[in-house]
């Protein structure tokens, strides 16, 4: 599925851009820097747990699903917080945000489009 290699070039693009020492200064703000890639390393783990159970053996499993989804929508949210925050801590060029983000937020409208299709092909909850 592409939204799990979209979620794995996001952890990875995060892991090598926060190794910088040169960009990300862990002396300025270690919490930041452990929160970004925390709430990137989890989107990729829930999306692939989350797949890994199948909606289709019954309503338990769907909601269980369906929760992981909504999970890792949600910590989308929290990581452009913290990128946001990153930028003025570390700042950052607008022209990285912006990319950066934009893997985010192309992460997050793979999960809706998910979510929509396990609703399209199991029902609502």
């Amino acid at each position: 599925m592409e939204v799990h290699l979209k979620a794995q070039a996001l952890a990875s693009y995060t892991a090598k851009i926060l190794a910088n020492e040169k960009t990300f200064d862990p002396k300025a703000d270690p919490e930041i820097i452990h929160r970004i890639k925390s709430a990137a390393y989890d989107i990729y783990a829930l999306l692939w747990t989350a797949n890994r159970i199948h909606a289709e053996t019954g309503p338990v499993n769907r909601e269980l699903r369906f929760r992981k989804q909504e999970e890792a929508y949600l910590l989308c949210d929290e990581m452009l917080a913290y990128i946001g925050v990153a930028k003025q801590v570390f700042h950052l060029r607008s022209k990285r945000m912006k990319y950066w983000a934009g893997l985010i937020v192309e992460v997050q409208r793979l999960i809706q489009g998910w979510k929509e299709s396990d609703v399209k092909r199991y029902g609502k909850l």
